[in-house]
């Protein structure tokens, strides 16, 4: 009994390698299968993380640096198994202002995740849709790590509001990093333009009198297209901005501070696509 078992296990580990190595081979010859094979991985590494998590965090239940001390393990699994890397300018501005602050990236694709990793600061948390809490593993694990999150829907203003105000109350109690995309949603038009921001963040930060810091992600159509089924090894340029000051500002001063964030971060992705 004990060497059929052992006689089974070793035709389960052959099958899985022989389908592994078809797999590998393919991806040379078919861009499709090397899409889903970069896919794959990715949510490999995800699934990786997420596990991780359940088993660290809690020992440090919604500990605001739980993520912060297991981004780098995302980022470098991530680098390994996709053969992508990040390189990122201005991350000096990270830590230049002690307290809090909202973190402002624009939003891509699924690959913008590594490249935040790639540079997350201490006492950072995201601001996320509720959601994605109820998304197995990944929920569970963005719990345990104390990110937060919000309900989108109507009438819930009220219980929005009293959330959002714990949150603003943290940030500058705690000197939390609030990391919001304000485009709501990827740009699945992989046209190099940014979607309109929307102003939750900013509203976040002129309550708080919070700077905010821009970063902004380029991933050449070269290395991926969703639409294209492209999916290459590569690097990713990234760069963070200087803080901007919302010292003094009014809620009637969002709109402006909305699109002149919007304004220098189109500029500056415009820049990185020229480096090319």
């Amino acid at each position: 009994a004990v060497v059929s078992t052992q006689s089974t296990g070793a035709m389960w580990l052959l099958n899985v390698a022989v389908i592994t190595l078809v797999l590998y081979l393919l991806s040379f010859v078919s861009k499709h299968v090397n899409y889903m094979c970069k896919m794959f991985s990715y949510s490999f590494v995800f699934l990786i993380l997420a596990v991780v998590h359940m088993i660290y965090c809690p020992f440090f239940p919604k500990n605001r640096d739980n993520t912060y001390t297991l981004a780098p393990l995302f980022y470098h699994l991530s680098k390994f198994f996709l053969g992508i890397s990040v390189e990122a300018e201005g991350t000096e501005h990270l830590e230049s202002y002690e307290g809090g602050y909202i973190l402002c990236p624009n939003h891509q694709s699924s690959l913008d995740t590594m490249c935040i990793a790639r540079i997350w600061p201490h006492r950072a948390i995201i601001l996320m849709k509720r959601s994605l809490l109820y998304v197995p593993f990944f929920g569970w694990a963005a719990y345990l790590s104390g990110h937060e999150f919000i309900t989108r829907k109507s009438g819930a203003s009220s219980e929005v509001r009293d959330h959002m105000n714990i949150i603003n109350e943290r940030i500058k109690n705690e000197r939390l990093r609030v990391c919001v995309f304000p485009e709501g949603t990827r740009n699945k038009a992989f046209d190099g333009k940014m979607l309109p921001f929307k102003k939750g963040g900013f509203h976040m930060a002129q309550q708080c009198q919070a700077p905010i810091v821009p970063v902004v992600i380029y991933i050449p159509p070269s290395l991926y297209d969703g639409r294209k089924w492209v999916f290459n090894s590569g690097v990713i340029r990234m760069k963070v901005l200087e803080p901007i000051s919302t010292v003094g500002m009014t809620p009637d001063d969002v709109t402006e501070l909305t699109n002149t964030v919007q304004t220098k971060m189109q500029e500056t992705l415009d820049e990185l696509s020229k480096r090319a």
